[in-house]
């Protein structure tokens, strides 16, 4: 902050003094005596004048800029990803729809705890953040920060790696939580596909969504960090890493579907994918970029965001190959039978026609599309956990419970409670719908796998469906089921 402060100073004065040397310079030019109204109009009033005129051009333009990157969709995604803006489905005749990615395991590190069962109680206790010095400079504002975070080690190790970048705070604690996440997952894999000696061994392949408007330089820096700390845990020659910077909250679900069909695809292929994604708004620049936008959230401002840091991740392979893997148990009969797996459908994510506002009516046909998708193509599979059919949506719903990013917008929220209700009237809004960002705040790009994290430890615990949505991107709405079965 000093920093910052020190760098407008000097350009304040710079702008004073070019200004003061090109007047002085005219006017003995021009052999003109100045009077008292010069002095003041072009020594003082026209460089405040240049510097305001700046500064409103700069801030609009950063608006501009905000607005089209948190609206735009991944290019890297699939375009069968998303459904219509609409609401409406995409085509029933696609058989991909139906696809399945067997999720083997996730991780999360949060706010309200480093497991999803931590998480889960802090939503249900109505855990919210509490007032924090996150600018350090003694004027507390409500956040949500990840206890016991370390990043000077960090940031040591990368200004002696690469000292011509810039490291922000919010920057070190994001890859400190992608990093912690990423070798969580990494053991899970190793321990669940044991590396083969030779050319066939299992092959990792890892997306890494970072924080938007990274600079190449830091993804590149972290790209090396991470694969570093990855190799130790995963054969270096058989590992794959793809960083990409996130341009809407709900990217993650988007490469999501991207790796679901990838493994689909590659069945035939010992591959394992892992995504992960991380994100911190808990440092000095971050709070001041939702201060100048008018984002922040205080008293007069029930709509702003509360500032929030979060990563999340998932480990998925092919049916086939988690078949082909498994070791068989022996059941309640005494008979050999394969462990119970935990799969993810395709997901389904729309786009409202125009950013949502932060007062009035909410719109509900975007998101509304995305989880009915989610939920005919869940209905239309051939048998249930059980291997019996799904049953009819009037005997019981497809799902037992709802997770969502989404936390204290008073229209977002209204959007889900709304759709909750109209798709799931026999659930309990109160217990069977669960707010993440509650206890979170906003945590950008990683708040839209967070609820597939939890909605992966519910569905383990209750063996039955769990719905994840996302709605706290301006536009983009998503949906995506986890399931306690492979068909």
């Amino acid at each position: 902050m000093a920093a910052r402060l020190f760098r407008s100073g000097l350009t304040l004065l710079a702008a004073f003094v070019v200004v003061w040397i090109a007047v002085i310079v005219w006017w003995q030019t021009t052999n003109r005596m100045p009077s008292t109204a010069d002095i003041v109009t072009y020594l003082f009033l026209l460089p405040l004048g240049m510097v305001i005129g700046y500064w409103v051009i700069k801030r609009a333009l950063d608006g501009i800029r905000t607005n089209v990157a948190a609206g735009r969709e991944l290019s890297a995604a699939a375009p069968a990803a998303a459904a219509k803006s609409d609401g409406t489905p995409a085509d029933p005749q696609d058989a991909t729809r139906h696809w399945r990615a067997v999720l083997l395991a996730s991780a999360l590190r949060a706010p309200g705890g480093s497991d999803a069962a931590s998480l889960v109680d802090a939503v249900q206790a109505s855990t919210q953040p509490g007032l924090t010095d996150v600018q350090g400079f003694g004027q507390p504002i409500f956040a949500a920060p990840v206890d016991g975070l370390d990043i000077e080690d960090l940031r040591t190790e990368l200004t002696e790696r690469h000292p011509d970048v810039d490291w922000l705070d919010e920057h070190l604690r994001a890859l400190t939580l992608a990093g912690q996440v990423a070798e969580e997952l990494a053991a899970h894999a190793v321990a669940q596909h044991p590396e083969p000696a030779g050319p066939d061994a299992t092959r990792l392949v890892i997306t890494a969504l970072l924080p938007r408007e990274w600079t190449p330089q830091q993804q590149a820096a972290a790209d090396a960090w991470l694969r570093q700390r990855i190799g130790v845990i995963w054969r270096a020659d058989h590992l794959t890493l793809e960083p990409i910077t996130a341009k809407g909250d709900a990217d993650a679900l988007l490469l999501l579907d991207r790796a679901t069909q990838a493994v689909n695809r590659t069945s035939d292929e010992r591959v394992l994918r892992m995504l992960v994604v991380a994100d911190s708004l808990v440092g000095p620049s971050a709070v001041e970029q939702l201060t100048q936008n008018e984002q922040l959230f205080e008293a007069n401002r029930q709509h702003g965001r509360v500032p929030g840091e979060a990563a999340a991740g998932v480990l998925l392979c092919a049916p086939a190959l988690a078949v082909a893997s498994v070791t068989p148990s022996v059941d309640d009969t005494g008979d050999d039978a394969p462990p119970a797996a935990i799969t993810i459908t395709r997901a389904s994510v729309a786009r409202l026609e125009a950013p949502t506002p932060d007062r009035g009516q909410p719109q509900l046909e975007a998101l509304g599309g995305a989880v009915r998708h989610v939920l005919e193509t869940l209905a239309a599979a051939p048998a249930g956990a059980n291997g019996k059919a799904p049953a009819a949506a009037e005997e019981e719903p497809l799902v037992a419970s709802v997770v969502t990013d989404t936390g204290m917008h008073p229209v977002r929220t209204v959007e889900v409670a709304r759709i909750f209700s109209e798709r799931f009237p026999t659930l309990d809004v109160a217990a069977d719908l669960l707010p993440l960002g509650t206890p979170c705040g906003y945590v950008g790009a990683a708040g839209s796998l967070l609820p597939v994290v939890v909605a992966h430890q519910l569905s383990q615990q209750s063996g039955k469906p769990v719905l994840a949505i996302t709605a706290n991107d301006i536009q983009q709405r998503g949906a995506i089921a986890v399931v306690p079965s492979l068909t």
